[in-house]
């Protein structure tokens, strides 16, 4: 297994700011020949430590574990002093460019819940998202009695289709709306979601000027 510090392959660059430092990345065993294809064809290049962490969303002093699933990049990240967290994602190609799929995520300890350490991590993956050319980030905003990704996805950006069953179920002076960041945008929205909300497949839109940025500064101004 190949395992590099972060720190030390660091390097600053324009437009790409620091987003991981001391913490380890490594490939499974028997993976990293394959990792690095993968990732050549995604990002036409190597990534530097700092770069596979960002893509996770990965905090400081993290362990960044990298290897290969379906053909896809593979990233289970993982807070392996304090086991505050793990969050598993693919880095998937298409046409349009690399796209993330978060596909879980988990805060260990109740204490640390609903304390803005699901914002922290995604903040970083945006960050590192953006510089990379990724062009959207994927999820399922679940409902169940351990998730209220179905709320909190929404209000930090992510958009998606309201199936049919929800829209006819809507209050009439929101029968217009088809998507979630159009529902969240106002107060009765926001709270009929709360209310009567379920688990839907949702995505962020990396484009700059796009309504999921505008979404998450808002969110992060209080305003959200």
């Amino acid at each position: 297994m190949w395992a590099g510090k972060a720190g030390d392959l660091y390097r600053r660059r324009p437009c790409q700011p620091p987003v991981f430092r001391r913490g380890v990345v490594a490939f499974y065993l028997g993976e990293q020949r394959q990792a690095r294809r993968i990732t050549r064809r995604l990002f036409a290049r190597e990534l530097l430590a700092w770069e596979y962490a960002g893509l996770g969303g990965a905090l400081d002093d993290a362990q960044v574990d990298v290897g290969t699933l379906g053909g896809h990049l593979y990233l289970d990240v993982f807070d392996p002093a304090e086991c505050r967290y793990r969050a598993i994602r693919l880095v998937r190609c298409t046409g349009a460019g690399p796209v993330i799929v978060n596909d879980g995520f988990c805060v260990h300890r109740p204490s640390l819940r609903r304390q803005g350490l699901g914002v922290a991590v995604l903040r970083r993956q945006l960050a590192c998202a953006a510089s990379l050319g990724i062009t959207r980030i994927e999820t399922i905003a679940g409902r169940s009695a351990t998730e209220n990704g179905y709320y909190t996805w929404p209000r930090l950006g992510f958009d998606g289709c309201l199936p049919a069953a929800v829209r006819e179920a809507l209050p009439p002076r929101l029968q217009s709306t088809r998507c979630l960041l159009d529902l969240m945008a106002g107060e009765e929205g926001r709270q009929w979601w709360r209310r009567h909300g379920i688990t839907v497949r949702v995505v962020f839109d990396m484009a700059p000027r796009g309504r999921s940025w505008k979404a998450f500064r808002r969110y992060l101004n209080g305003v959200g």
